[in-house]
């Protein structure tokens, strides 16, 4: 049996320790307070009193022991990995936000069910992200851990529209530099990497110009540019009124040089996009929808069927949260009931 915390075991701990002190500090101000008239409560009132703090103390343990996650063994598998990575460079500015993918959804919304299909398709190699706006950071080092890097890309959240200062491809492209050049030393010079540039190709950071991507090439085996957004443009919803669709702030605005308050429209930069692809010696493909990948996927996969394999034995694990779910349902229950009763 293992363990699989949510939350570390050390925050957890004290969290459960402050809700303890809160439950018998209370509890004690209770006696202290009425240490003279004690005699005179009635009983009931005292039973409940006592039985209150018993169950809220079981309560948290039993909070706790949910939070570690006990998991029981459940045999191995054996899984093929491909001596390939495949990295995705993903924008996260605030323009990735327009509502102008595959009709009128959010931009990221389609990258992030584009990006976990890829890896579907290319199941067996080793994924990383890089994420990129007015900074640039890994947030995921190369591991052969699908779902932990699908839940890293629904985790991802596009940039404050307050606070943030401009897309920098330029960030990217050191960031993108770094995590190549560690990773062709890591497998001594071998290293095979898919890479997945992902961006409407907008340029914001003030001051800079597209720089060239052409020193990366040598360390790219293949992938492809894919771009998003339209000509057109697309709306973008501001962080701090998403939750007020009806509020004239609702989407990005700015004030135009007669001073006229103007919604902000975020359109594709394909020749950016198409630079990027032409640098690095990928395709270029513009994304409106998943399918549009497909082409290019099958070509990868085909590549990854030659490279050379391994065959990796993996430990499974059944959860058993659940037990402790049930029993803290049921304890919340109880609680309900005699709380009921007692007024």
């Amino acid at each position: 049996m293992i363990t699989n915390p949510i939350i570390p075991i050390w925050l957890m701990s004290i969290i459960c320790i402050i809700l303890l002190l809160l439950v018998y500090i209370d509890f004690s101000k209770f006696s202290k307070k009425n240490k003279t008239n004690n005699s005179k409560r009635p009983k009931n009132i005292i039973k409940y009193k006592i039985f209150n703090k018993i169950s809220k103390t079981i309560i948290i343990v039993i909070l706790f022991l949910l939070n570690l996650r006990f998991m029981t063994p459940n045999g191995d598998s054996t899984q093929i990995k491909y001596d390939v990575d495949v990295l995705f460079v993903i924008d996260k500015s605030v323009s990735m936000r327009a509502l102008d993918y595959d009709g009128e959804k959010e931009r990221m919304e389609g990258v992030v069910k584009d990006c976990s299909y890829i890896i579907d398709t290319l199941n067996g190699a080793s994924y990383s992200i890089i994420s990129f706006g007015d900074t640039a950071e890994m947030l995921v080092p190369f591991t052969s851990d699908a779902d932990m890097v699908k839940a890293e890309l629904g985790a991802i959240t596009t940039e404050d529209d307050f606070y943030a200062s401009g897309t920098s491809m330029k960030l990217a492209k050191k960031e993108m530099e770094k995590v190549l050049k560690r990773e062709q030393k890591t497998k001594g010079g071998a290293a095979k990497t898919i890479v997945f540039f992902i961006s409407d190709g907008e340029i914001t950071k003030e001051g800079e110009l597209y720089e060239s991507f052409k020193s990366l090439k040598e360390y790219v085996l293949g992938g492809a540019v894919m771009g998003y957004g339209t000509s057109s443009g697309g709306k973008m919803v501001s962080r701090l009124y998403e939750d007020e669709p009806s509020s004239s702030s609702y989407y990005v605005y700015y004030y135009d040089n007669k001073y006229n308050r103007t919604t902000a429209l975020s359109k594709i930069d394909e020749g950016n996009l198409k630079e990027v692809a032409s640098d690095l010696g990928v395709g270029y493909v513009h994304m409106d929808k998943t399918s549009k990948i497909d082409s290019t996927l099958k070509k990868l996969r085909d590549q990854m069927l030659e490279s050379q394999t391994a065959e990796e034995k993996i430990n499974s694990y059944s959860d058993t949260y659940y037990y402790f779910a049930i029993a803290l349902v049921i304890c919340l229950i109880v609680d309900f009931i005699v709380r009921k009763r007692s007024l």
